[in-house]
């Protein structure tokens, strides 16, 4: 009788401490309901597996076990593996279009088409301008129209290209940016996989190190795509592009190095070996495209329109007089969108604007400037196989930044939208209801109370037998 008494006086305390235990999960997870990263915590159960024989004479025919209670086997994260990949594996291809995105809506708004302000209308009032030069060429008014559509029409296209240039600075700053950040996340993963480690060898589940963790490779996963295999011991390993950033408590980490062959923007290399790194998807990833392809190829076309410009112009300007009958003088001077300007001797001179053809017909005569109007509609660009205007080229430069730019953003929208969608599944398996815990909380309190309630029980019964056995008749 006193060892059954005992016995289920320690069955009662394992119930007791499960209950408080469970209770004390579910307050952690009531804590950190708003907490970014956290997992939902419960506490495994399970009837103990070592009964208790009770030794009897009667054994062979009687139940002679007895269970000793409730076992904690472990505290566990509530967390879905699979939809963590698919979150970090979309969650890349929305930093990437992200990105993408962001570099083309200001692609746009630097070309400010359609706009008074943009190049479009800037050549357009450049040609009239020589148009109405050719009706009336002795005019120093109209003359000084020319100029100055000229000036706005150079100043506009280098403006443009400074901008555009500012733009491949600033992401390749953001290429450099974003190398620092993933070696600072990896340095990180690499000290949770050693404390992680440390914990499990103990025996215990480091259930908050481990969300620290995962949150540290969904930052990573926006900015370049990964693959996170975890190792037995708790320790993950964290591979780019087949090669490892993480391994264990190791770092290979990633460097940016100046490029010679491409204006000395960085080029995302492994410091060990100067290799280059293989990406796929990613922020970083949108930045270098955008650096190196969306931008680079706005600023090419612009180039090459303006070296074209410079080159027509020219080539007629030469060949024509000016009022004082001077000839084979340039009307632009440089050799691209970078540097083009107006002639000094031009912006010095009205007079040597060449819009007559035949000297002897000076002044009246307007027949070059009416060659260089029709400009305008001559099949110029692109140089080399010409199949349209400058407007035509300029206008198809536009559009193809405008097509790029919507599928973009419609491409970020799906992605986001898509994202939203696993971020919520995610949570619905790994976020803190409050309800929910609210009303575990309930349950384990009446069960602890039950518990508490079966140890009194208990003590009243060792009470009889200790203090009031023996006691009849006296």
């Amino acid at each position: 009788m006193m060892i059954s008494t005992f016995l289920g006086m320690q069955t009662a305390l394992r119930a007791l401490m499960a209950q408080r235990k469970a209770t004390e999960t579910a307050g952690h997870n009531v804590a950190n309901a708003n907490t970014e990263g956290y997992s939902r915590q419960r506490v495994e159960l399970q009837a103990s597996d070592t009964p208790y024989t009770v030794p009897s004479l009667g054994r062979p025919e009687l139940p002679g076990q007895l269970g000793t209670g409730v076992d904690i086997t472990a505290i566990e994260r509530i967390r879905d593996a699979f939809l963590d990949l698919q979150v970090r594996n979309e969650v890349g291809n929305l930093g990437n279009w992200e990105v993408r995105r962001d570099s083309l809506q200001k692609v746009e708004v630097i070309l400010g088409e359609p706009t008074d302000n943009g190049l479009n209308n800037a050549m357009v009032a450049f040609w009239n301008a020589w148009q109405e030069l050719s009706k009336t060429p002795e005019s120093l008014a109209i003359r000084s129209e020319v100029r100055q559509r000229a000036i706005t029409l150079a100043e506009t296209i280098r403006h443009i290209n400074g901008q555009l240039v500012q733009l491949q600075d600033d992401l390749n700053f953001n290429v450099g940016v974003s190398v620092n950040q993933i070696n600072t996340i990896a340095e990180q993963l690499a000290d949770l996989n050693e404390r992680i480690a440390h914990v499990v060898s103990m025996g215990d589940n480091p259930n908050d190190l481990r969300d620290r963790r995962d949150l540290l490779l969904d930052e990573l996963a926006k900015m370049v795509d990964i693959t996170v295999t975890e190792q037995p011991g708790g320790m993950i390993n964290v591979a780019i592009g087949g090669r490892y950033l993480v391994e264990g408590t190791t770092v290979d980490a990633l460097q940016a190095v100046p490029d010679p062959l491409n204006n000395n923007f960085y080029e995302v290399q492994w410091s060990s070996d100067s290799a280059p790194v293989t990406m796929t998807s990613g922020s970083l990833l949108g930045a270098i495209w955008a650096r190196d392809t969306a931008v680079a190829d706005v600023l090419a076309q612009l180039d090459e329109l303006a070296g074209t410009l410079i080159g027509e112009i020219n080539a007629l300007h030469q060949g024509g007089f000016g009022l004082d009958t001077s000839t084979g003088n340039d009307f632009f001077s440089g050799t691209g969108a970078a540097d083009i300007t107006v002639a000094a001797g031009i912006l010095a001179d009205l007079n040597t604007i060449a819009a007559a053809s035949d000297v002897t017909k000076l002044p009246g005569d307007g027949s070059n400037a009416l060659a260089i109007a029709q400009l305008k509609d001559a099949l110029t660009m692109p140089p080399g196989a010409p199949t349209g205007t400058f407007g035509d080229y300029y206008r198809s430069l536009v559009a193809t930044v405008g097509i790029d730019t919507e599928q973009a953003v419609r491409m970020a929208e799906n992605e986001e939208i898509l994202v939203g969608e696993l971020e919520n599944r995610r949570q619905s398996v790994m976020g803190v209801s409050i309800d929910e815990e609210m009303a575990n909380i309930i349950q384990f309190t009446h069960a602890y109370q039950a518990a508490a309630r079966v140890l009194t029980t208990l003590d009243d019964q060792l009470d009889i037998i200790i203090n009031r056995m023996g006691l009849v008749g006296r």
